[in-house]
This record gives structure tokens, sequence and C-alpha cells, in this order.
């Protein structure tokens, strides 16, 4: 009996050898793939944070040295967190907003 099982028109059954070599495969592709597409979201997520203060940037405007700090923070992102970090940079609380330190603006 196989610990792996597939759905084959509606009956669930026993995985085949090449079966389980492809699960297995897939499965490492998922894996192996996280850190890009966490670092996908994470660039998504500093993008909405620098346009949410890109009026602040504009040359009429001054910006106080806190906003320059964060702004600086949300570009530095990719290089001062590597994906071992990337879950922190992802949590969230109960209510959906997320936890980590660097995206709470002044």
């Amino acid at each position: 009996m196989s610990d792996y099982k597939v759905c084959d028109n509606g009956i669930i059954r026993d995985a085949t050898a090449e079966e389980i070599a492809q699960i297995k495969k897939d499965g490492q592709e998922w894996t192996d793939n996280q850190p890009a597409e966490k670092l996908k979201e994470i660039r998504y997520i500093r993008l909405q944070k620098l346009q949410e203060t890109d009026y602040l940037a504009m040359s009429d405007n001054v910006l106080n040295d806190d906003m320059k700090n964060f702004r600086k923070s949300m570009r530095d992102i990719p290089q001062d967190y590597d994906s071992s970090k990337y879950d922190e940079l992802l949590a969230r609380d109960s209510d959906g907003k997320l936890t980590h330190s660097v995206w709470s603006k002044p």
C-alpha cells in the first residue's frame, strides 16, 4: 500500500512508481519556487507602500527625515532581507495587517 494516492476518474488508488516520481518532482519544484514567489509578493507590497508616499517625494514637498528613512527602507528590502526572512516580512495579524516593523510608516 502506497503513501501516495491519485484520483483516476473519481476513483482513488495507489500511485504508480512513475506517478510518485512526478508528485515528488512537482512538490520539489513548488518548494524551490517559494522564495521567488514570496519575493514577488514582498516587492508588490513594497511598491504599494512607496506609491502611497510618492506624493511626498515630489519636488515641491519637503520630506521629513522619518519619511525619507521609511522610503529608503522600502527600496532596500531586497538587499536587506534574504529568503530566510520572507515569512517574517509577509506575516500578518488576525486582521490581515502586516506585522513586520519595516512596513510601518512614520
